[in-house]
């Protein structure tokens, strides 16, 4: 087997990994069917969950730890891995955080924000190193049975191709799909314009999962769709052909709506700001291209898991087709836009059929982190002032504080919030100050846990904004208790810096 040599390659040992890399994941968040405020009549929903005693899992965390510590679970369960890695560009790639909620007279506010950086200090061997590790471990995660699909470009998918080889064996590869979608325009005239991906779908054995499911079928092509006709026994075409020289032509009768997938994908366009889906990712990829991974090489109730998880498109697309899902990333606001995503999922569109809403909400899961949040707020850079390198004033920030309203009325509940201030706004630019019209626009998702308690915060009533709906509610829906005690209500606000904060009350139920 040929395998590739870099400098300061290094071997996976799973024994090191294991030992060295595992941390304990701690669960910080579970949400089961919070009243949510963009879902309507949510009370007389019920979740699609498939299996009750299951809780999806979205963990914070960088995944070489994360997926370590998933190993003593985990290891030769997951069904389906999917990722979308960097792809070794030497770039930087933004996330558009909107502010407040926007009125007709001015446009909607908003901050590009560096979501994650492509470069690599240690250059492409640095890279290289990185990636090597990590699709070892998904090996050891993935079942007998499971498939991998790793989401690359130009730039080293031929590199990654041959650590696949040596990782997974040449003879588990299965398809190099190519993505291929309208590029943007390009002011390049020194070579071809370059307007595809390379997927590289891999096995973990030579029995795998792999589904003639028509939903992941190709349109026939415009040809073919003006020439179908239909008889009594269907819809057919004309096949032509010849045989001695003399021309032969037969009906062709069709059984699905559409041919079996080619390993050239061109009928998924990438996606736009004005798509429902967008979530402001500038690398997010689209549903449908999930959907027909998803609906191949899993079945419903399987694990299905994405390391770089992103935007969520993975994890929106699995909980649709009723799979299972484990999604983790290293990015806070990551897993911020991927809890409202799943929160929102109801008001988003089928996979299944594209012109109606989905219209069910999200099983139950866990938010998870796999390091310990810091005492001080993380302000992104875009935020900062211009210019600003003094390190020594991020010491010792106090933490955003807010003002709620609580209203007791016999047993039941409701709390009101009235004000939020952020200590360090002297640090804060001036274009994100301008920006910032009222107390409210700094807050991104706000939640109640009624009955808290210590540790595992249980998200009973939610209020966020999405990039479709930018409306907050700032008065909560009543809380009926059932017995008569004093309980610890729990509020979290986490505002567009991605700055979490809690606050707890006493309540007395008389």
């Amino acid at each position: 087997m040929v395998k590739l040599n870099w400098n300061h390659k290094t071997q996976p040992d799973i024994i090191k990994l294991t030992n060295q890399e595992c941390k304990p994941l701690k669960v910080v968040e579970t949400i089961v069917s919070p009243i949510n405020e963009k879902v309507k009549n949510n009370e007389q929903l019920t979740s699609q969950g498939v299996n009750k005693d299951w809780y999806n899992l979205l963990i914070w965390g960088d995944n070489i730890s994360v997926m370590s510590s998933l190993l003593k679970e985990f290891a030769g369960r997951i069904n389906l891995i999917y990722i979308d890695p960097p792809f070794a560009t030497g770039g930087n790639f933004n996330l558009k955080i909107q502010i407040g909620e926007g009125n007709n007279s001015k446009k909607q506010a908003f901050l590009n924000q560096k979501a994650y950086s492509d470069n690599w200090r240690e250059g492409l061997g640095g890279y290289l190193n990185f990636m090597y590790e990590r699709l070892f471990l998904m090996k050891e995660l993935l079942s007998d049975n499971g498939s991998i699909y790793v989401h690359l470009d130009w730039h080293v998918g031929h590199y990654i191709k041959i650590i696949m080889d040596e990782l997974f064996g040449a003879d588990n590869f299965r398809n190099e799909i190519i993505w291929a979608y309208p590029a943007a325009s390009v002011k390049t005239r020194n070579f071809f314009i370059r307007s595809f991906d390379t997927i590289l779908f891999y096995t973990k054995s030579e029995e795998y999962v792999f589904n003639d499911d028509p939903n992941i079928y190709m349109e026939y092509s415009d040809r073919v769709k003006n020439a179908l006709k239909r008889d009594e026994k269907g819809i057919y075409y004309y096949r032509g052909g010849s045989h001695d020289g003399k021309k032969l032509s037969r009906k062709v009768y069709i059984t699905h709506d559409g041919i079996f997938p080619r390993d050239v994908w061109n009928d998924t366009p990438y996606i736009r700001a004005n798509t429902l889906e967008y979530q402001g990712f500038s690398t997010q990829k689209p549903e449908l291209l999930l959907k027909r991974i998803i609906l191949a090489s899993s079945n419903e109730d399987d694990i299905v898991a994405d390391f770089f998880c992103g935007s969520g498109t993975t994890l929106a697309v699995a909980e649709k087709l009723k799979r299972r899902w484990i999604g983790c990333d290293v990015t806070k606001h990551a897993i911020y836009i991927v809890k409202k995503r799943l929160l929102d999922i109801y008001n988003s569109s089928s996979v299944i059929n594209r012109k109606n809403k989905f219209r069910k909400v999200c099983q139950p899961f866990k938010t998870l982190q796999i390091k310990a949040s810091g005492e001080n707020p993380a302000i992104p850079q875009g935020f900062l002032r211009k210019n600003f390198q003094n390190s020594n004033e991020f010491n010792n920030l106090e933490k955003p504080e807010f003002i709620t309203a609580i209203k007791i009325q016999n047993n039941e509940v409701i709390i009101e919030l009235k004000n939020y201030s952020i200590p360090y706004l002297d640090l804060i630019s001036e274009n994100v100050k301008e920006q910032v019209r009222n107390w409210t626009d700094w807050i991104d998702f706000w939640s109640i846990d009624f009955d808290y308690k210590p540790e595992i915060f249980n998200n009973m009533w939610i209020s966020f904004r999405t990039p479709k709906d930018r409306e907050l509610r700032l008065i909560s829906s009543p809380f009926s208790y059932k017995n008569l005690e004093v309980y610890t209500v729990s509020v979290k606000i986490i505002d567009i810096m991605g700055t979490e904060t809690i606050q707890n009350y006493d309540v007395s139920i008389k």
